[in-house]
């Protein structure tokens, strides 16, 4: 057990008193050591563990010191050496008693039962909050668990995101690249989240009872909600906020392509056509060269993930998509003139009435093309399926 502290002096000792009560090597088959890691507290936190370890609990406690780099670095540096002493699994808690010690069995019953990784969870069922939590942090940890998803892209399926109280195999931390990222603060635990989820790691959520700090304050600051959103933004190019970013960039300059296309062919085919009658039948050669022009961007650039899942496309599947991706275009326009007539009628503006049908078919091609065009799952089990592969190939794939 790795419980990292800056400022701990009031809880500590009580923390490793109940922690070897737990009596684990007869409830679960494991020997449990804790592995204090003392960013040098000014309190003298480092020396009551000093004094413990030469004690009452000689032998089952080890002091690891280091400068204040964080609680990322600190946890990086106390896996490193946990690994070093040749330790099959690794936990992490707080030292606050935010994290029950009675929930460490659990969490040891998970792993002995086949998972690779167990996490403390709030948020499945049967975890609880605190019910004097207060509201702001309740939000805050939501906010940052939508960032993550969100602007990480996490696997929606694990509930809870930024906890600090695990199980890991040693297997899971040996195959994870610390240096992928620079995490210093709170934003490790997104970090760690998105490796057990992308690495094809059997990964249990065990419910807990979060508790309010015993003693001490939050060491959470600004810097580390900053560098949270950094590291979000690090992670998978594939998030849902960086693939609608992408599916953005892609309509601009799909529109950009229609109005060049236009000009291009009236320069060609209607050079001296003052008043151009026929010049309908151009916008429509535009607009089609434009959809074809997204459709190539979307397929190559926008959705990644679903090219990515299944290996090269055949073409075969390029023209279903094609052909779906015309329906979805013939949609748009059809929303941006329902939309147009609906607000123009309410009295809205015509310009702004235009923009408002603008923006509403986008959201409905957005949601069209990643959910039914360039849907990832589907296509993840379409191939999988008849190579009934396990779930653990699933994810490595996915």
């Amino acid at each position: 057990m790795i419980v990292p502290t800056y400022n701990e002096a009031g809880n500590i000792a009580a923390l490793l008193d109940e922690l070897f009560a737990l009596r684990t090597r007869e409830r679960t088959g494991w020997d449990l050591h804790v592995l204090v890691r003392d960013d040098r507290s000014p309190d003298g936190t480092g020396e009551i563990v000093e004094e413990i370890a030469s004690g009452k609990h000689r032998g089952k406690v080890i002091l690891s010191r280091g400068t204040k780099q964080g609680l990322g670095k600190a946890l990086e540096l106390a896996f490193a050496e946990a690994l070093d002493r040749g330790y099959e699994v690794v936990m992490t808690m707080d030292a606050d008693f935010s994290h029950a010690p009675v929930d460490v069995v659990p969490l040891l019953q998970a792993i002995e039962s086949g998972a690779d990784v167990a996490v403390g969870s709030r948020y499945t069922p049967g975890g609880l909050i605190p019910g004097d939590w207060p509201l702001s942090q309740i939000v805050r940890t939501r906010v940052a668990g939508t960032v993550a998803r969100g602007v990480g892209g996490i696997d929606p399926g694990l509930r809870e995101l930024t906890t600090n109280f695990r199980a890991m195999r040693r297997v899971v931390l040996e195959s994870i690249d610390f240096g992928r990222v620079r995490a210093r603060g709170y934003g490790f635990q997104i970090f760690l989240a998105n490796a057990f989820t992308t690495g094809g790691w059997k990964v249990t959520e065990v419910p807990i009872s979060f508790h309010t700090r015993a003693h001490g304050v939050s060491k959470a600051s600004v810097k580390d909600v900053l560098e949270f959103v950094r590291i979000a933004v690090q992670l998978n190019d594939d998030s849902p906020f960086k693939q609608l970013v992408r599916f953005l960039l892609v309509g601009v300059s799909g529109t950009l392509v229609n109005l060049g296309s236009l000009w291009l062919l009236r320069q060609i085919f209607m050079p001296e056509d003052p008043v151009g009658d026929r010049v309908w039948l151009l916008s429509a050669a535009a607009i089609q060269i434009s959809i074809l022009w997204n459709f190539v961007w979307h397929t190559a650039f926008t959705f990644k993930r679903y090219r990515r899942v299944g290996g090269e496309l055949g073409p075969r599947q390029i023209l279903v998509n094609l052909a779906k991706f015309e329906g979805a275009s013939a949609l748009t326009q059809t929303v941006i003139f329902g939309a147009f007539v609906v607000f123009s009628n309410l009295g809205v503006f015509y310009l702004i009435a235009q923009a408002l049908g603008i923006v509403i078919a986008v959201a409905v091609n957005y949601w069209v093309s990643s959910h039914y065009i360039w849907d990832w799952r589907r296509r993840l089990s379409d191939v999988a399926a008849p190579a009934l592969a396990s779930p653990q190939e699933l994810r490595r794939v996915a």
